[in-house]
């Protein structure tokens, strides 16, 4: 039989590496989380992932939607609806990249995830503290459908931790102020703790220590037990789960703390069974923290529970055909009317003021608010790029001695006086055109469609047609801004930021109508049978037709 010959040092330190390494991923296995698209909602169900700098993680993004959406990731401070908005502005470049943005800022995304598919991304977390924001840039997402990576260490554990052991037969938490400790001691490692071999059932124990907050806020404490635990901060009870249960419920409680040291207690009592008792705390500005040893199963120190979110859930989805929504729209003042068209693009008319009042493109209505509870408020368009073709309300014809003079405003009620509301008709393809009077003509307002606004063309059509007797000295305003410029398709306006519902908007527009002019602060034109106006969003071109 022949010996084997030696392995070369060179071999032994090749396997050695190898079985270092393979260590090192066993000990690195990725935490993971599940994201999963809301359908039809334009939202991710988690929208708040919580991790400790330098994980490993693995994100499972699950598109349950019937539309295409993404994961990208920014730095902290980056304005995400603002990097995906710049994107239409050469649509057709992004396009090209997949509605990726070019933004430095961005340092991972996913691919877009179509309808149904899944795709995993592993990575690791951030060296640097911060909120990271993830969004979706496909067009007219990002607005509502982004949430935060917050990258934060552990926050303080507990120092100078004693117990105090107690025998007895209780069914909930006993009066621990007219018991006497059976014994009392020190843990050394700071984590709370069951290590009385000689004690399985009947038993309680009180754990005492001091926990440092970094600064003055509202802190979240949990726990979970078999059986009855209660947490108290400087002697005021944050959470309470008493009685004798099994440990599967955690149960959360706040309270807001001032900078400095604390003094922490844990109460807690064993009948018979099992025994475990689990506390955590967790800060603005640190990760979820284990105070104890044993950890609960359901427990994950980087998840945070899905947000709730209040009045979303049921989409108005444009097809084919217009949708026509009557009820209480935020920034079309009262007795609003919406009109979701095909293309991406959406309007709300104002029965009061007898005009066109918004303008978006993106996602229509999300009706859900006026079907829950009461059914109160106003609902914000869920789109995106929302425009104001002026800035007050104000009635959309007027007799002027001059076409700079100054437009009429509305009193406030802001009811045109002079008109008469005369309802709507749709067409065959349900198309609406709005009915008024004003002075004796007959006004008739339609809209009309061209292109597709998401993918960076498209345009509203707005014709009016009058019939009667136009007064004299009778003009149609148009639009009105800050700054009124000719362009070459006509007419570039500023209407100056305005906000709806907490998002703010740049309201930038061109308009192209013929025979308009520009009267200080106002775009006008003379009131005649048929006037067409057509608003184009900045960086959109003609498309396709879809005219009924």
């Amino acid at each position: 039989m022949h010996a084997l010959p030696a392995p070369s040092p060179a071999l032994v330190r090749l396997f050695l590496a190898a079985a270092l390494g393979a260590t090192a991923a066993f000990a690195a296995e990725p935490e993971t989380f599940t994201i999963k698209t809301l359908p039809a909602q334009m939202r991710y169900d988690v929208t708040e992932l919580m991790i400790t700098p330098g994980a490993q993680v693995k994100i499972i993004f699950e598109n349950q939607d019937q539309m295409p959406h993404n994961m990208c990731f920014f730095q902290p401070g980056t304005d995400v609806v603002a990097v995906s908005n710049q994107m239409m502005e050469k649509p057709e470049e992004a396009l090209k990249r997949n509605w990726l943005p070019e933004d430095p800022r961005m340092w991972m995304h996913s691919k877009m995830v179509n309808p149904e598919e899944k795709e995993e991304l592993v990575f690791k977390a951030p060296d640097k503290p911060g909120e990271y924001p993830y969004v979706c840039t496909f067009p007219g997402h990002a607005t509502s459908m982004q949430g935060r990576l917050k990258v934060f260490a552990p926050g303080p554990q507990l120092t100078d931790l004693k117990f105090q052991l107690y025998l007895g037969d209780w069914k909930k938490l006993p009066d621990f102020s007219t018991l006497q400790p059976q014994r009392e001691g020190e843990i050394a490692d700071g984590l709370i703790q069951l290590k009385f071999d000689d004690y399985k059932n009947q038993f309680a124990v009180v754990y005492t220590g001091k926990l440092n907050a970094p600064k003055e806020a509202e802190y979240t404490f949990a726990i979970a037990s078999d059986d009855g635990t209660r947490l108290l901060i400087d002697d005021k009870k944050v959470v309470e789960h008493d009685g004798i249960h099994p440990s599967t419920e955690i149960r959360e409680g706040k309270v807001k703390l001032k900078a400095g040291e604390h003094v922490f207690r844990l109460e807690y009592f064993q009948a018979a069974g099992g025994a475990e008792v689990f506390a955590s705390w967790k800060g603005a500005d640190f990760s979820p923290t284990p105070l104890s040893k044993w950890v609960h199963p359901q427990w994950k120190s980087g998840a945070k529970a899905k947000k709730k979110v209040e009045h979303v859930g049921m989409p108005l989805v444009v097809a084919k055909e217009p949708i026509v929504y009557r009820n209480f729209i935020a920034g079309a003042g009262n007795r609003g009317i919406a009109v979701g068209y095909p293309g991406g693009m959406s309007i709300a008319w104002n029965a009061e003021q007898m005009n066109l009042v918004l303008l978006w493109r993106g996602a229509f209505f999300d009706a859900a608010r006026h079907w829950t509870d009461r059914g109160g408020g106003a609902q914000p368009p869920l789109g995106y790029d929302l425009l104001r073709p002026a800035p007050e309300p104000a009635p959309p014809f007027a007799r002027l001695a001059a076409a700079d003079t100054e437009w009429p405003k509305l009193d406030k009620s802001q009811r045109a006086e002079g008109y008469q509301w005369k309802g709507y008709q749709l067409d065959a393809l349900r198309f609406p055109t709005f009915l008024y009077t004003w002075e004796g003509v007959q006004v008739a307002d339609r809209f009309d469609v061209e292109g597709d606004a998401v993918a960076g063309s498209g345009q509203l059509i707005r014709t009016l047609k009058l019939t009667g007797q136009i007064p004299p000295e009778a003009f149609f305003r148009v639009a009105a801004g800050s700054s009124i410029q000719p362009s070459d398709s006509g007419f570039a306006i500023e209407g100056g930021k305005f906000g709806i519902d907490g998002r703010e908007y740049q309201n930038s527009f061109e308009v192209a109508v013929e025979g308009a002019r520009i009267a200080g602060q106002n775009l006008v034109v003379p009131a005649r049978p048929e006037i067409k106006i057509t608003y184009t969003w900045p960086g959109a071109h003609a498309g396709h037709a879809r005219k009924p």
